[in-house]
């Protein structure tokens, strides 16, 4: 019997939450796309394996955030996470990223973020390299929006 090397296993183990993750962006937009086209939610249920009222949350919270069911770089990161890209192809979405940034609401009190805001709390995610690159090549548009 051999031992996997200690870098496979951590990146193993660090790829489930990711999958995790991604599978629950998964579900939410296929049950999102299910209702929208005209599919009732038990359909939706016993397709997907599980109760009715989980597909009753997963619809609300879709139709009441509709953004959540966009893509996102949060998930280009994830994907890349799990395997199903690789670096090349997670960076050169990333590049061109058409970023939000993040703003508080006219009360002053709440802090809505954009999406520049998923790569600025990547975490592990994101190597620090990588990161350091994102910022270069997004410099000029942070800056127009006023966020350099």
């Amino acid at each position: 019997m051999s031992v996997a090397f200690e870098p496979e296993i951590e990146r193993r183990l660090r790829a489930v939450p990711a999958r995790n993750e991604l599978a629950k962006i998964l579900k939410l937009r296929a049950v999102h796309d299910a209702v929208k086209a005209g599919w009732t939610q038990r359909r939706i249920a016993e397709e997907i394996g599980v109760e009715q009222p989980e597909v009753s949350r997963l619809a609300k919270t879709a139709r009441l955030a509709p953004e959540v069911c966009e893509r996102s770089p949060r998930e280009v990161l994830l994907e890349y996470a799990v395997g199903m890209i690789d670096h090349a192809a997670m960076m050169r979405e990333l590049e061109k990223w058409d970023y939000t940034f993040g703003k508080t609401d006219p009360t002053g009190e709440v802090y809505l973020p954009g999406t520049w805001d998923q790569i600025e709390r990547a975490g592990d995610l994101l190597s620090d390299e990588d990161y350091r690159h994102l910022l270069r090549v997004t410099a000029a548009r942070r800056e127009a929006a006023g966020r350099a």
